[in-house]
């Protein structure tokens, strides 16, 4: 049987398969169907994040006077009409922060079980479902707290995986230093946008309307909206799979099916090398101070400018605005460049200015750098950090359930400072903020000299941490470096065992060495498939866990950690509700 050579070149063109010669081989997957995957994904979370712009924006006092304060959202409406106090407003908007602290790390196992699309539709299907609820309880004077409660919790359900949903989405259709870090700040710029749209319109549409009900309600449509979008992502997922050649940069392979064996097995946990929880525990101050920051933002823009709410919240609101368009630049910035440690350092660095001047400087100049400076840091913060996460896990299979951990961790971070912060600012005369500002700048030193330590490693001795190395190098680099970082280590491994070293049951000499880093030849006709197969073997070869008593106390110290931690933003959930703080969390917010 003949080939033609052609067939080969075109991406449309229909080539034959060697080792099935009466099996015409599907074409390569068009740009326009990733396009189209890509913008139906965003879409997916619309309706979760205009949501999350109406309750969930909110402010650390009870008092308001002025019904079009933009950035305190339907706080004041809701407390007024369901006569409560400002302590279980606060429980209100933290359930979605307790419910993902735990719920969201089995989901991130079903995630890579089944597969992003799937899950993205049960996720929004939640947040729909959770929304008719909290609109139902407003409706007619019905005002009813608990079961306002009962709709925020099945919202949170889905708000806090739907996201991990759409990033496993993402790293099916688009390859590292391929249009993923883009995906991951496209997603982020709009769900900006929309959160934005969310909170500035709430207050407007419950004045004009008569009833804070119908916001809910405009919010449920959306969230209607967003999963008509989730489930055209999950058909045309399906159809894309029979009728392209659709590959999965998870593995390089050709995708068959989202669902995998042997998902559900504590070894992704156990096989999470120590880079990864460095990371988290980078996150655990940066992604959670800069994220939570956001509830004082307006009563803080106004204790320092003296100046009425609108100015503060427009003032506040600027930290939207800017990575709405921003985020998408930078992801295209990584594909091509790479330096995701880099800009976790600069991410770090921006939020230590921006609390320094915070602090030490009350003049008006000095508050609105500081301004700028946080509005960046939350600009850096999504895409590298989804991205290094990918990056540094040994198999890209489990990047849902890497995930996973991370942002639990950080939910309970949350609540950890902001429930603190509110008892500060109660404790204080006049309601200051400036003593709960501390805290933020601790975790600002903190995440700032991780993201250091990282960064020397990294560039200085990349043999350290070569999955740390290999996040920061540009993706056309990145094999050369896998393959001198792999050299070393197997030459290592050999110096330090010569007669116990072996590969596949031969002793480990030279020849066998440059055999491993090569890999096997292959018969296939796709050439670029098969680069991509031996690069993401050798990375997972390099990346690997090895078995030794420092490593093995490290990760464990790491993830007995990770779990105090929640443990701690459980209990002081209780308390805050004991001390009826006036600050209360971000529900659903990470930055990735």
């Amino acid at each position: 049987m003949s080939t033609a050579t052609q067939s080969e070149k075109d991406s449309d063109a229909i080539s034959y398969n060697a080792n099935a010669p009466d099996t015409p081989r599907k074409p390569k997957l068009p740009l326009r169907w990733r396009i189209a995957i890509l913008t139906l994904t965003c879409l997916a979370s619309f309706g979760n994040h205009w949501s999350n712009g109406l309750i969930v924006y909110v402010s650390f006092r009870k008092a308001f006077e002025s019904w079009f304060i933009l950035c305190r959202a339907l706080k004041t409406t809701i407390i007024k009409e369901l006569h409560i106090n400002n302590s279980q407003f606060a429980t209100l908007v933290a359930c979605t922060n307790l419910v993902n602290t735990f719920l969201c790390i089995g989901i991130g196992f079903c995630i890579d079980k089944w597969g992003g699309p799937l899950l993205a539709v049960i996720m929004a299907s939640f947040h729909l479902g959770g929304s008719i609820v909290m609109a139902g309880s407003a409706t007619n004077n019905f005002n009813n707290y608990p079961v306002l409660i009962v709709g925020k919790v099945i919202a949170a359900i889905g708000d806090g995986s739907l996201d991990n949903a759409q990033h496993r989405i993402f790293s099916t259709y688009f390859a590292r230093g391929g249009g993923f870090a883009f995906s991951i700040g496209a997603i982020w710029g709009i769900a900006n946008l929309a959160q934005f749209t969310g909170q500035s319109t709430a207050n407007i549409i419950a004045t004009n309307l008569g009833t804070y009900a119908w916001a809910l309600w405009i919010s449920a449509i959306i969230a209607l909206f967003s999963v008509i979008c989730a489930v055209l992502v999950y058909f045309l997922d399906k159809w894309l799979v029979v009728n392209y050649q659709v590959t999965d940069h998870t593995d390089g392979s050709a995708m068959k099916s989202h669902t995998r064996r042997g998902v559900f097995s504590l070894k992704a946990v156990k096989e999470l090398p120590v880079t990864f929880w460095i990371v988290v525990l980078f996150s655990i101050f940066e992604n959670a101070g800069v994220q939570s920051f956001v509830s004082i933002s307006t009563q803080f823009a106004q204790q320092r400018l003296k100046k009425g709410a609108v100015i503060g919240g427009w003032v506040s609101s600027f930290y939207l605005l800017l990575p709405a368009c921003l985020t998408p630049v930078l992801g295209l910035v990584i594909d091509l460049y790479g330096g995701r440690v880099s800009f976790l350092l600069v991410s770090a660095l921006m939020f230590l200015i921006s609390m320094l001047l915070l602090k030490f400087s009350h003049s008006v100049p000095a508050f609105v750098a500081a301004y700028v400076f946080y509005a960046f840091a939350q600009c850096v913060t999504p895409a590298p950090q989804v991205e290094i996460i990918r990056s540094i896990i040994a198999d890209p299979q489990w990047f849902a359930t890497a995930f996973a951990i991370k942002k639990s961790v950080v939910q309970a971070s949350i609540v950890i400072i902001t429930t603190a912060a509110g008892k500060l600012q109660d404790d204080t005369p006049h309601a200051s903020l400036d003593p709960a500002v501390t805290l933020w700048l601790i975790y600002a030193f903190l995440c700032t000299a991780i993201a250091g330590a990282l960064w020397i490693v990294a560039n200085w001795f990349p043999n350290v941490l070569p999955a740390a190395r290999l996040a920061e190098v540009k993706p056309k680099a990145l094999d050369d470096e896998v393959t001198k970082l792999l050299r070393f280590k197997l030459e290592q491994k050999r110096l330090q065992d010569p007669q116990g070293t072996r590969i596949g049951g031969a002793p480990m000499d030279d020849s066998k060495i440059e055999e491993v880093i090569g890999g096997a030849d292959s018969e296939s006709d796709d050439d670029s498939t098969d680069e991509e197969k031996k690069l993401l073997a050798n990375e997972k070869l390099l990346k690997r866990v090895e078995p030794g008593i420092v490593t093995d106390r490290l990760r464990w110290v790491f993830l007995a950690a990770s779990a105090g931690i929640i443990a701690i933003g459980w209990i002081m959930f209780g308390l805050g509700v004991e001390w009826g703080v006036h600050g209360s969390v971000i529900a659903g917010t990470t930055g990735e």
